[in-house]
């Protein structure tokens, strides 16, 4: 189409790319006992730093359009899916180092224990939320509704890191995470805020 802006794949790599090397930058803080252990955690670093990205292109929509030349849903569904299989690589070698399949399974025995391995739910929330996003044609308006799983996610993600991850243990660490979440917050805030605005404008037009 004549005067369509080219398309930035590239750009969307180097992001990517970047997101991997400050997984493995934090991972690199401290000393690893073994291979599979600097696996689950770059895997989490990165499942973990694509689903704040994720969230937070939701908010920027128009921004992202024209900078990558593409409908913003793809690069947005590229970064979701990034955060799924790094975090799916990550549940799974810890399932796999520790011999079961429970660590999929959400721990309701304690609110404690809920949170200290908020990242099993979390992980289930997300990949409802991507699915259903796939799905939105079938599921109809209700995929928006569903989506917002995604945010409630990160902030579980981000207390269990909190609670029990060994890189979230340095303050620097902690003190972004922090920020991430409030971030995540505010964009929860703005976006609820832009469709009620949004909607009562419909009403006022139809009255």
């Amino acid at each position: 189409m004549a005067g369509r802006k080219p398309e930035r794949t590239w750009v969307l790599v180097v992001v990517i790319l970047l997101a991997l090397g400050l997984a493995a930058s934090v991972v690199a803080l401290d000393p690893l006992r073994a291979p599979v252990e600097g696996v689950i955690r770059v895997a989490a670093m990165l499942g973990y730093v694509t689903v704040f990205l994720s969230v937070l292109s939701s908010n920027y929509m128009r921004e992202l359009t024209r900078l990558f030349g593409r409908p913003f849903v793809k690069v947005h569904h590229v970064a979701s899916l990034t955060a799924v299989t790094a975090l799916l690589v990550h549940a799974f070698t810890v399932a796999g180092r520790a011999g079961t399949v429970r660590v999929f399974v959400p721990l309701l025995s304690s609110v404690d224990g809920f949170l200290s391995q908020g990242g099993r739910p979390a992980l289930l929330l997300l990949a409802a939320a991507v699915s259903v996003a796939f799905l939105r044609k079938r599921v109809g308006k209700r995929w928006k509704t569903y989506h917002w799983f995604t945010y409630l996610a990160f902030l579980l993600g981000t207390i269990h890191a909190l609670m029990i991850g060994g890189n979230f243990q340095h303050l620097g660490v902690r003190i972004v995470s922090g920020a991430m979440a409030a971030a995540v917050v505010l964009v929860f805030v703005l976006k609820r805020q832009r469709r009620g605005e949004a909607l009562r404008r419909r009403r006022r037009a139809s009255s």
